[in-house]
């Protein structure tokens, strides 16, 4: 019995070869780039939904809660999700998006540095919230 058999369909983000998800940025077309960032934008939008309406009430209310849940968002995460969770996901977005792969433009290095400032600033954010629990 294959995986396939065991699991039915198989993960539903299985990597393709034109999956961007397995590419550089440096080599990334601008409508590559372009659907990465529509993709980014509806995680985010699911994301928040997927809270409920307590959440959203909640980060009307609360500054430090509306600021938790960007932080989520920034490591395109699913509110509330544990440490374990955002250590992953922190990893494997530096790891992507890490300025030192684009070294050959600027440009891109600089964008690169900047996602990679806010990437760490949730992280360290997220980071202090649950030592703090």
């Amino acid at each position: 019995m294959s995986l396939w058999d065991r699991f039915g369909s198989g993960p539903r983000s299985l990597p393709t070869k034109g999956d961007v998800a397995h590419k550089k940025v440096a080599e990334l077309s601008d409508a590559e780039l372009e659907a990465e960032l529509v993709r980014r934008r509806r995680a985010r939008a699911l994301s928040r939904s997927e809270a409920g309406p307590i959440a959203r009430e909640s980060e009307r209310d609360n500054p430090e809660q509306k600021q938790l849940l960007q932080y989520y968002a920034n490591l395109e995460l699913p509110p509330f999700a544990s440490m374990d969770e955002v250590k992953r996901a922190y990893k494997d977005l530096v790891r992507r998006y890490h300025p030192d792969k684009h070294a050959g433009d600027a440009e891109r290095q600089k964008t690169a540095n900047e996602l990679l400032q806010s990437l760490t600033r949730a992280y360290e954010g997220l980071t202090a919230y649950f030592e703090k629990r």
